[in-house]
């Protein structure tokens, strides 16, 4: 099978970051272009992919409070990171203007 890029457009993202929206066999993706420090990276399975904390930041923006406020419950049940740690990653410099780290920011500050 071929894959078939079809490009429908470049936007800003709601952190503030260059995105794609395109299709890859008729299934529509997105793709997020940033720059990750390494202390955002982890291997999975042998894949380099983004931290739990990481992933929680930048998809932030994309979710209602609820499921925000599940995620980050369960994110914290498993044991991925602490409220200490995502703290201390969403008051770094790199992550002053980013909606995601506002967001989880503030739902940490509301969570019992």
């Amino acid at each position: 099978m071929r894959n078939h890029f079809h490009q429908t457009g470049p936007f800003i993202d709601a952190n503030g970051c260059l995105a794609e929206r395109e299709l890859i066999d008729g299934v529509p993706v997105i793709v997020h272009y940033d720059d990750i420090p390494e202390s955002d990276i982890t291997t999975v399975q042998g894949v380099r992919c983004t931290t739990a904390l990481r992933t929680i930041i930048d998809i932030a923006p994309e979710l209602s409070t609820a499921d925000l406020n599940a995620i980050l419950r369960e994110f914290l049940r498993r044991r991925l990171f602490t409220p200490q740690e995502a703290i201390e990653r969403v008051s770094r410099p790199d992550m002053t203007n980013r909606a995601g780290a506002q967001l989880l920011r503030r739902a940490l500050e509301a969570a019992p």
